[in-house]
């Protein structure tokens, strides 16, 4: 190959780099002359404000409490009359009363009509609903079917089973101030001697603690990892129970 053919091609190959070259170029200087697509901030706050409404339209909407005892307590001419009881996968919702004592109840009515059936009620020393740490609900048990039904705790009965305990949880208590909602954290069968329970005043913090330490010892169920704090506040319900006999079955739940 002579020399001049050499410098022709030469020149063909500068040409051609130069021109990728600048193709490149323009390639990289278009791209970055583009305008980016920034959304606005304008754009930015109002798909905020659409997931804020967005979230806001899918909580449920909390109907504000209305009293009703006032009337009931009116319609059955009792004064004892001072709260209800809910418990709704069990069929549970009924009245509660409260004497001045917890014998009066066992054997009469909510007309306070003798009734060896008696009525569900409140511990007497439950006199603060609104503020008490814990409050304690009593009533019959039967194993005889043809008065069960006039029994409104005993569907409590179905706790027993481990099912029931691990799907149903609520409890509802309705008062003059409020209602409040309580989630079941144990189950316990009990005897004459365990009287724990039973315990409804606290000196302090501390106090409170020890008994609903003591309170959940030895249960039936019991939900995993409860936290009880110096201001929790729970429920006990309880009832008889004939397995084995001599017995008292205590559903215990706690407010949420």
């Amino acid at each position: 190959m002579n020399k001049r053919t050499k410098k022709i091609i030469l020149r063909i190959i500068v040409v051609f780099l130069s021109a990728l070259v600048g193709v490149a170029c323009y390639t990289v200087y278009d791209i970055y002359k583009r305008p980016t697509k920034i959304p606005s901030v304008d754009k930015l706050i109002d798909d905020k404000k659409k997931e804020k409404y967005k979230e806001e339209e899918e909580k449920p909407v909390e109907e504000p409490y209305f009293n009703d005892l006032p009337g009931i307590r009116q319609v059955y001419g009792n004064e004892d009359i001072v709260g209800k009881i809910e418990v709704p996968n069990l069929s549970i919702n009924g009245l509660v009363v409260r004497a001045q004592d917890n014998s009066y109840y066992l054997n009469y009515s909510i007309t306070k009509q003798y009734d060896l059936l008696g009525a569900t009620f409140f511990d007497y020393r439950n006199t603060d609903l609104n503020h008490d740490q814990q409050i304690n609900i009593y009533g019959h048990n039967t194993n005889k079917p043809e008065i069960a039904e006039r029994l409104p705790l005993i569907n409590l009965e179905a706790y027993v089973d481990k099912g029931m305990f691990d799907n149903y949880k609520d409890i509802y208590l309705s008062i003059d101030e409020r209602k409040m909602h309580y989630e079941v954290i144990a189950v316990k069968i009990i005897t004459d001697q365990d009287n724990e329970h039973m315990k409804v005043k606290f000196r302090d913090e501390a106090d409170f603690l020890t008994h609903a330490s003591k309170l959940l010892r030895n249960t039936l169920y019991k939900r995993d990892n409860i936290e009880i704090t110096g201001n929790s506040r729970l429920i006990v319900l309880q009832i008889c129970h004939y397995n084995p006999p001599e017995t008292y079955l205590l559903v215990i739940g706690k407010e949420i």
